[in-house]
């Protein structure tokens, strides 16, 4: 006798077969996740622990600069001492004896480490222990940021972006995770004004901006971020506010504006 073996309906072969295709897409996905969250761990690495990818390093003083190109020696302590000099006139001082600062000149060093930015010509890097900032490139003898082929101008000066990147490590320093909760008009507009080197009053800050939009042109002729800076002056030259003060308000910026305004009114 022989025995046939049972024929699968037509609706029992779509059902293993979505089975089998459900199984193949959480494999998929699972080895995915896994890929993503190494490459992310493997990167994080790498930021924390940069080092070994920056072969020259200058300064022995509060900041060394390393970078992946060799320091002219002139240039590169000009540069260190303009950087200092924004940082001690701060009245956020600084907390540890050193900072670093890792500048990625070459094109490959630059997309690795601002891959996260690719527009930034700088950014600060804390991991709860300490910290320290990249720029995306720089020219040390004429004191200027290189990002792209673009070579910054004034008041965005290397020193510039040095005092501002370190400002931020700075602040964490100070506020450790409080920092997650400091409103965006001061976590960037106090290292603004740490950075910019002829620093205007608050007069003279909010008659030269006037109610023009925040653009390209007026970031290259007053900075990164000129009205966080205006809000941040006048809380310092007007209401008599300390940096405590400052990183411990919860104001948006639209309620900080608003305070200005009503006082100008006054």
């Amino acid at each position: 006798m022989e025995f046939c073996r049972p024929l699968l309906r037509p609706t029992n072969i779509a059902i293993a077969m979505e089975a089998i295709l459900l199984r193949a897409i959480k494999r998929t996905l699972l080895w995915a996740t896994v890929a993503l969250a190494t490459v992310a761990l493997s990167l994080s690495a790498l930021i924390t622990w940069p080092g070994p990818l920056f072969a020259f390093s200058l300064g022995s003083g509060k900041i060394i600069v390393a970078s992946d190109r060799p320091i002219p020696p002139d240039g590169g302590e000009r540069f260190l001492r303009d950087c200092e000099k924004l940082l001690d006139r701060s009245p956020l001082k600084a907390e540890r004896g050193q900072y670093r600062l890792y500048v990625t000149n070459e094109d490959w060093r630059q997309r690795l480490f601002f891959i996260s930015q690719p527009e930034g010509w700088g950014f600060a890097w804390y991991y709860g222990l300490g910290g320290h900032a990249f720029l995306s490139g720089a020219d040390f003898e004429t004191g200027r940021v290189v990002h792209w082929g673009y070579i910054g101008t004034p008041p965005r000066t290397l020193a510039y972006l040095c005092a501002h990147e370190l400002t931020h490590i700075m602040a964490w320093d100070h506020i450790g995770l409080n920092g997650l909760h400091v409103p965006r008009w001061v976590w960037e507009g106090l290292p603004d004004y740490v950075g910019i080197e002829n620093r205007e009053t608050f007069e003279q800050l909010r008659d030269a901006l006037g109610d023009r939009p925040d653009d390209i042109p007026m970031r290259i002729k007053y900075g990164s971020y000129p009205r966080y800076r205006l809000l941040v002056t006048y809380f310092m030259e007007k209401k008599g506010w300390s940096f405590d003060q400052l990183l411990q308000t919860r104001l948006t910026e639209d309620e900080a504006t608003e305070i200005m305004r009503a006082e100008e009114k006054r």
